[in-house]
C-alpha cells in the first residue's frame, strides 16, 4: 500500500483499546452518513473506527504513509486543515484527529474509511474527550519560547519542522540535519517534541518573533539555498516554476535528490508541461516524500503561485478545497501515483 496507494483514504492509529462504545449508541448506516447535512448534525464516536484502522493507537506511525489512529494520509491531513494543529496526524491529539475526521466525513462521506467506516457510531469519542487534559499548556508558549532558546541549542516543540528551525537560526536544513543526525535519526522529516538540537547560530535578536508570521503574510518565497535541476525537453520552464521548484528542493528534506520533470511536448495538457508552468516531482515509491511536497505547497500556496496539484489520481485546485478523484488513466505514472504534478500560475 505504501508503494502504490490506490484510492486515498484516511487511516489512523491511537484509540483506547479498552474503551467500550457508549451504551445505547447505534451504528450509523452508510445511507445516513452519505449526506453532509446528516454528518454536520451529528457528533460521532470514532473509537471503533480507530480500533479497526490502527488497533486503537492514536500515535501510530509505521512508515506506511498513513498516520494516527484514523490513518490519515499526509495530503488528506493537510487538505482538511490538519497541519494547523500538528505537522502530521500521529503528532496530533485524539481530539484534533477527530476534529479533522469530522471534516473529512462531511467532505467525502464514511466511504473515506472503506473497510472500517461501518464502525462509526453516534456519540462522543472517549479518547478525544480525555486527551485535552493531557496537553493543556505547552502549545501557547511554544513558538516564542523556542525561538528565544539559548545560542547553540534548540528544543523541539510540537509543530516544528527541520526547515522552520533552520530558517530561524540562519542555516539550511541540510546543515542542521548533518549536525543532529544522531538525534533525529535516518528520517529528517520526523522530529519529536523534547529533542535538543545543536544549532550553528541564532537568528538576529532584534525581531525573532516576527520571522514566522512574515512568511505567511507577505507572500514572499521562503529563502532558497539550492537551485533545482529540472529536466526539460521543450525549452526552459517559466521563471515562476523554476523559483517554486528551487523553494521545494531547499525546504523539503529529500526533495533535492529526486528527478524533476519540466517541459515536454504534449497534446494532453497544453497549459501544463508544454507551457513551462508545470513540474513533476518524481518521488517514485516514496509516498511519504510525495505527501511532504504536497503539504509544503499547501502551506505556501500563494507564495509559490500554485494553480493546481495532482497526486495519487486526485486533483486539488484550492488550498482550502477538497481533493477530487480523477478518472483511471491506466497506469502508475499516468495516474500520478509515483509523482506529484504541480501547475503554477502563468
Amino acid at each position: 500500500m505504501a508503494k502504490h496507494r490506490a484510492p486515498r483514504y484516511v487511516r489512523t492509529k491511537h484509540a483506547l483499546a479498552g474503551v467500550p462504545v457508549a451504551a445505547g449508541a447505534t451504528v450509523v448506516g452508510l445511507s445516513v452518513l452519505s449526506t453532509p447535512a446528516a454528518q454536520a448534525a451529528t457528533t460521532h464516536d470514532w473509537t471503533g473506527v480507530a480500533q479497526c484502522e490502527s488497533g486503537g493507537d492514536w500515535d501510530i506511525n509505521t512508515g506506511n504513509g498513513y498516520y494516527g489512529g484514523l490513518q490519515f494520509s499526509q495530503s488528506t491531513w493537510a487538505g482538511y486543515g490538519g497541519t494547523a494543529l500538528a505537522p502530521r496526524a500521529d503528532l496530533a491529539t485524539p481530539a484534533e484527529q477527530v476534529q479533522i475526521a469530522e471534516k473529512v466525513l462531511v467532505g467525502q462521506g464514511v466511504g473515506a474509511w472503506p473497510t472500517c467506516g461501518k464502525r462509526l457510531t453516534d456519540g462522543t469519542t472517549a479518547a478525544a474527550v480525555a486527551a485535552p487534559a493531557a496537553v493543556p499548556a505547552p502549545a501557547p508558549a511554544a513558538a516564542p519560547v523556542a525561538i528565544a532558546a539559548d545560542a547553540g541549542s534548540y528544543t523541539v516543540v510540537r509543530g516544528d519542522t527541520l526547515a522552520k528551525i533552520a530558517a530561524a537560526h540562519g542555516q539550511s536544513w541540510h546543515e542542521l540535519y548533518q549536525l543532529n543526525v544522531g538525534v533525529i535519526g535516518s528520517n529528517p522529516n520526523v522530529l519529536v517534541p523534547g529533542q535538543v538540537l545543536v544549532t550553528s547560530g541564532v537568528a538576529p535578536a532584534a525581531a525573532p518573533a516576527a520571522v514566522a508570521p512574515a512568511a505567511v503574510t507577505t507572500h514572499t518565497l521562503v529563502a532558497t539555498t539550492t537551485d533545482a535541476h529540472i529536466t526539460n525537453s521543450a525549452g526552459a520552464v517559466k521563471p515562476q516554476a523554476q523559483a517554486a521548484a528551487d523553494a521545494v528542493v531547499s525546504n523539503v528534506p529529500g526533495a533535492d535528490s529526486i528527478t524533476l520533470g519540466g517541459t515536454r511536448a504534449s497534446a494532453v495538457d497544453p497549459g501544463g508541461h508544454p507551457s513551462g508552468l508545470a513540474v513533476d516531482y518524481m518521488v517514485l515509491s516514496n509516498a511519504t516524500l510525495g505527501d511532504e511536497i504536497v503539504a509544503y505547497h499547501l502551506a505556501h500556496w500563494d507564495e509559490l503561485g500554485v494553480d493546481y496539484i495532482i497526486w495519487e489520481q486526485r486533483i486539488l485546485t484550492s488550498p482550502t478545497g477538497s481533493w477530487k478523484q480523477m478518472e483511471d488513466r491506466g497506469g502508475i505514472t499516468a495516474n500520478h501515483m509515483d509523482h506529484v504534478h504541480v501547475n503554477y500560475e502563468g
